[in-house]
């Protein structure tokens, strides 16, 4: 008897890599596959790259890339000139960084997100929101814990400032940097109107746990939750993102869920401040929750926010 071959097994890095290019195709974005190598301009406008050829081909393919978005940008560029009115690109491969190569998820989303219509007239531009969803979307398919994210600063000096940031899982952690890419890149490229983008940094994400396929059945909770808004003023500086997660993290056993739903400058809020409204939402457990209980919730979310600079609105 001839013995068996045995089935090919993809690594885990290969696993990865596979399960987030179907997600990032199943999310409308077309695979594109470009050089891994730029001009020196071109390496320049994005903070220059670590690896030069010796005797290139070609003086436009003489720096091992740094980034993915370059060749999105020129894939982009190509079909907008063609007429395309919107591109949503996306490249698996490597980036090349002084301490090795590093597998990355670039993005790219130019020209028209929705086309003119009857409902909201003319066309809309992709903006900083559509890059930030590509990116928690594609970071959920592979695996990251986005519930525990922090949304923090600028991406660098290659992205707007104020209209860019980067996803970390801790201070020191970026999984991702998304937000619109500054004016001078694109003029770098030769790109006209705003351009959002994303990059996922996959050797960033953390190893995930190996779980057996048996799932425990869902247990939908007995009563019924409970959802109390709270408004505070807080200094124009403070992100509201922590401010949401200080909330969640202010009564774990109670608080399941926090989110923000509205911010407001304006008539009643001094200036150098804003308001911010958050939603939260409480789950009881064996029995409803009391007047006092649900105060003394309360307590600690106002406390939690306190420690941030923010105080309750009147």
């Amino acid at each position: 008897r001839t013995p068996g071959v045995a089935k090919p097994t993809a690594t885990p890095a290969q696993a990865l890599e596979s399960r987030v290019r179907r997600a990032a195709a199943a999310r409308g974005l077309n695979e594109a596959i470009t050089w891994s190598f730029l001009s020196d301009a071109q390496a320049s406008a994005i903070g220059g790259g670590a690896w030069s050829l010796a005797n290139p081909i070609s003086e436009e393919l003489k720096v091992m890339r740094p980034s993915l978005l370059p060749g999105l940008f020129a894939a982009a560029e190509r079909n907008m000139k063609r007429g395309a009115p919107g591109v949503r690109l996306f490249e698996l491969g490597r980036r090349y960084l002084p301490e090795g190569e590093r597998p990355t998820l670039g993005v790219v989303l130019a020209g028209e997100n929705r086309p003119r219509g009857w409902q909201d007239g003319k066309a809309t531009a992709f903006t900083a929101f559509d890059a930030k969803a590509e990116a928690l979307a594609l970071l959920a398919a592979a695996g990251a814990p986005v519930e525990n994210l922090q949304v923090m600063g600028e991406a660098g000096d290659a992205w707007h400032p104020g209209q860019s940031g980067t996803l970390r899982l801790g201070p020191k952690t970026v999984l991702a940097a998304f937000g619109m890419v500054h004016p001078l890149t694109c003029r770098a490229f030769d790109l006209d109107g705003p351009i959002a983008a994303v990059e996922l940094y996959l050797d960033a994400l953390p190893a995930k746990r190996t779980t057996g396929f048996a799932r425990a059945p869902y247990a939908p909770p007995a009563l019924q939750a409970v959802r109390r808004d709270f408004a505070f003023l807080v200094p124009d500086a403070l992100a509201a993102d922590a401010l949401v997660r200080a909330v969640k993290g202010a009564d774990k056993a109670s608080i399941v869920g926090a989110r923000l739903f509205d911010v407001f400058i304006g008539t009643g809020v001094e200036p150098g401040h804003k308001s911010l409204g958050v939603e939260v939402t409480l789950q009881p457990g064996e029995k409803s929750f009391t007047e006092a209980d649900l105060k003394a919730v309360a307590d600690k979310v106002v406390a939690a926010a306190a420690k941030l600079g923010a105080s309750l609105r009147g």
